[in-house]
């Protein structure tokens, strides 16, 4: 349960950094990443972090389907546009940015010590 919720989350980065990339140039993408290396990251943003993972999952989750029954490639985009879009709303509405979302899913993903911090929370919100 704890490696497919962050692999879900890790989907969300992919979708949300690639909506990203369209929309910035790459100067803007490094000095967003070099002030994404340097904030640190708070209890605080790790429990909204694992409140969003949650929500995404959900999203993830009612979409699936969907997308997987898209009768064309058109209707997939469109699916996922809009499962994309409930995502950010997710994560925006858990207290994060998405770029805040992101920062924590690639930090974990490098960083053994928060990916174990991550797991413990998931797992204590799966015991209460």
């Amino acid at each position: 349960m704890k490696k497919t919720m962050i692999a879900l989350a890790s989907a969300m980065t992919l979708a949300t950094t690639a909506a990203a990339a369209q929309t910035q140039d790459n100067a803007a993408q490094n000095q967003m990443a070099q002030q994404q290396a340097q904030q640190e990251i708070t209890e605080g943003m790790l429990v909204k972090f694992v409140a969003a993972m949650e929500d995404v999952q959900k999203v993830t989750t009612k979409y699936r389907d969907k997308f997987q029954n898209a009768e064309n490639q058109e209707d997939a985009r469109s699916i996922q546009q809009e499962a994309q879009k409930e995502m950010i709303a997710a994560v925006e509405d858990s207290g994060l940015t998405p770029q805040q979302y992101n920062m924590i899913i690639q930090r974990a993903q490098s960083d053994e010590g928060l990916r174990t911090r991550l797991q413990d929370m998931t797992s204590s919100e799966d015991n209460s």
